[in-house]
């Protein structure tokens, strides 16, 4: 199954041509702190708001199509939330919060040799998660 993109203001969605390779730890964490009470009856814990999860996806592109659609669903963002879904199958609704594409020189790039003949990219991709619609996760606040 391949990763996907889907825009859910329209339903008009892209499927990727490479997934991705490498992905960070995916999870949640929260901060407690303890502190004194005035009784000196022992520390008294306090818990915080748990951080948003938060996805760091890293991959390879040889097609300038699977670029060029990156940056468009990455300045979608900035209006607006979009559903990932990965090769699982788990879906979440999500910002993209960074595209850090790096151009690579190669001898020849036989996957797109018409529009990206000498190069592809390495990329780094971080998303947030507003919202689980399916997965693992699923009934986790975001």
């Amino acid at each position: 199954m391949r990763n996907r993109f889907t825009n859910p203001s329209n339903g008009s969605f892209y499927d990727w041509q490479v997934n991705h390779s490498t992905e960070n730890a995916f999870g949640k964490t929260r901060q407690i702190s303890e502190s004194a009470n005035t009784g000196n009856t022992g520390l008294v814990k306090q818990q915080g708001d748990s951080e948003p999860l938060r996805m760091k996806l890293a991959g390879t592109i040889f097609h300038l199509a699977q670029h060029e659609q990156f940056t468009d669903w990455w300045q979608l963002c900035e209006t607006q939330t979009i559903i990932f879904r990965d090769f699982t199958g788990d879906e979440y609704e999500v910002i993209i919060t960074a595209y850090n594409p790096v151009r690579k020189r190669t001898i020849k790039n036989p996957r797109d040799f018409k529009n990206a003949p000498l190069w592809y990219w390495t990329y780094e991709l971080d998303m947030e998660v507003i919202r689980v619609v399916k997965g693992s996760w699923e009934g986790v606040t975001a």
